[in-house]
């Protein structure tokens, strides 16, 4: 099992289709032999088609290129190979050859579920991946929810089955580190949260950064809000949870960065 309670292997669990295949490179239109996954959503990435070197470079998660499912305009047969070949066509015009063995309905059929749909959440949700911890009876792919006071964890997008829900005025620290790319987010309860108490809670995301950036704004908005109300009443309203909240998150801002798009 890795550091990351087995976090490494957790696209097995959302593999819509896998194989090798011959591909056609998009330079030099030479096929070359490949192995291709069909990925679903997760906090690892968008509904994507990722090729790899050999299967090999997939378990050991080292990616050539992808190209997101949201972008695929049409998937049919190849016109020189119907019976084993498949061509992807992308917006602007851009198209992906490559032949399979016995199990080209299959893929088409798979393909063809995927293209053009959208994998964009409402807004204030994101997918993530909750490492295994000593503090709840819960683990693995999530949907996370930040609200203006909360932060709720969900097992899916239907919100049926809520995991936690934070106050965010009870978080005492919460972090992501850009610069590592390592798709890590730590929350840090107080002993003061509800549900959990005191405890850490790590997740990972391609959307860390920002689900970091909705947790900030949503804190210092709640920050701001206490301190106006201190600042125009004596009633001893304030909370000062808020106050050592304010004075552990000393994190600076970060710089944005999305999930790039790689040619085939």
């Amino acid at each position: 099992m890795s550091g990351d309670g087995g976090y490494q292997g957790v696209e097995q669990s959302i593999v819509l289709k896998q194989g090798e295949v011959r591909m056609k490179s998009k330079t030099f239109g030479i096929w070359r032999k490949r192995y291709v996954v069909l990925f679903a959503p997760s906090s690892k990435g968008p509904t994507r088609f990722v090729k790899y070197a050999d299967e090999r470079g997939y378990r050991e998660e080292r990616q050539l290129s992808f190209i997101r499912m949201q972008d695929v305009t049409t998937v049919v047969r190849l016109s020189f190979n119907e019976d084993h070949g498949i061509t992807i066509s992308l917006a602007g015009g851009e198209v992906r050859q490559f032949i399979c063995n016995d199990d080209a309905d299959d893929w088409l059929q798979k393909l063809q579920a995927e293209a053009g749909k959208s994998d964009t959440l409402p807004m204030g949700m994101f997918r993530a991946y909750l490492i295994p911890n000593i503090f709840l009876n819960y683990d693995g792919e999530c949907i996370m929810e930040v609200t203006a006071d909360r932060v709720n964890v969900y097992e899916d997008v239907s919100k049926l089955r809520r995991w936690v829900s934070m106050k965010i005025s009870c978080i005492r620290r919460y972090t992501a580190n850009p610069e590592k790319r390592d798709n890590n987010l730590l929350i840090e309860n107080g002993r003061l949260q509800e549900e959990v108490g005191e405890c850490l809670l790590l997740f990972k995301s391609y959307q860390s950064e920002e689900i970091y950036r909705r947790l900030d704004q949503s804190a210092r908005r709640l920050r701001g809000s206490v301190a106006s109300g201190q600042s125009q009443s004596s009633n001893g309203s304030f909370n000062p949870r808020f106050r050592r909240y304010q004075s552990t998150n000393t994190m600076p801002r970060l710089r944005e960065r999305s999930y790039t798009k790689n040619s085939l």
